[in-house]
């Protein structure tokens, strides 16, 4: 079985070694590869990377756009992150709610995001699973962003204005944001893996084929989980970013 390769830095073109078709659900190396002819130029650069939240054993990562890859081992993951964002524009999400609503009315604390409910589901931030997964991240996703901010050369940054970051994708910068999978399908490998291949191949998609893009889940004025974090980790400086909410990325 092959794995992936725990590389802690690298040079030049991104080198992966093949992946187990078990661990990772159709595979990760699509059509978008080096080498392959089939990617422009300037797509070549352009990643899209979603972490799946959840316990060691609960946790799933891929990357689309450019060689692509996926694994369920942070670390790796961390890596892998790092060399796309030395490269190019990198946007990173995470499947667990990152802002939550800051309401006047005591009634309506608890109520879902306006996009939380859709076609009769409904899935708000606070519910069990929104409310376990949101927990997790708080231990999960600094440690991602603490250990990718020391990974990644200096001048990196960061941001989580995703309209200012389509307009002039730059490189070195990452786009956070957030991740909203529900009712997959069943698949024979990793479900976790599948969930962020799933995300992170709808933004990439939309991104390659120029589409619009809006946020599937907003809260109007907001408290930015995923701010705080960025705050806390050095990825900035500016605490307005606390009222920030992010992109919310849901697969249709």
């Amino acid at each position: 079985m092959a794995h992936w390769p725990r590389t802690r830095a690298c040079s030049g073109v991104l080198s992966y070694s093949l992946l187990s078709r078990q661990e990772c659900p159709n595979g990760c190396l699509d059509s978008l590869t080096y080498g392959s002819g089939s990617v422009k130029k300037e797509e070549q650069f352009m990643r899209v990377a979603v972490i799946d939240i959840g316990s060691p054993e609960n946790t799933g990562w891929a990357i689309v756009g450019g060689r692509g890859g996926c694994g369920t081992n942070l670390d790796d993951c961390v890596a892998s992150l790092a060399c796309a964002l030395n490269e190019g524009p990198l946007a990173l999400g995470f499947e667990a709610p990152m802002f939550v609503p800051m309401r006047q009315e005591p009634k309506s604390l608890t109520k879902a995001r306006c996009g939380e409910t859709t076609k009769g589901v409904n899935r708000p931030f606070l519910a069990g699973a929104g409310a376990a997964v949101l927990v997790t991240s708080t231990v999960v996703v600094p440690y991602v962003l603490r250990r990718l901010k020391e990974a990644v050369s200096p001048d990196a940054t960061a941001t989580l204005d995703w309209q200012g970051w389509l307009d002039n994708p730059k490189p070195k910068q990452v786009l956070f944001f957030e991740a909203f999978v529900t009712n997959q399908k069943r698949c024979d490998g990793n479900p976790h893996i599948a969930d962020a291949k799933s995300a992170a191949k709808t933004l990439y998609s939309d991104l390659k084929e120029n589409r619009k893009i809006e946020s599937a889940v907003t809260a109007g004025d907001s408290f930015s989980i995923l701010g705080a974090m960025m705050l806390r980790t050095g990825w900035s400086s500016d605490i307005s970013i606390l009222s920030e909410s992010c992109l919310v990325v849901r697969p249709g």
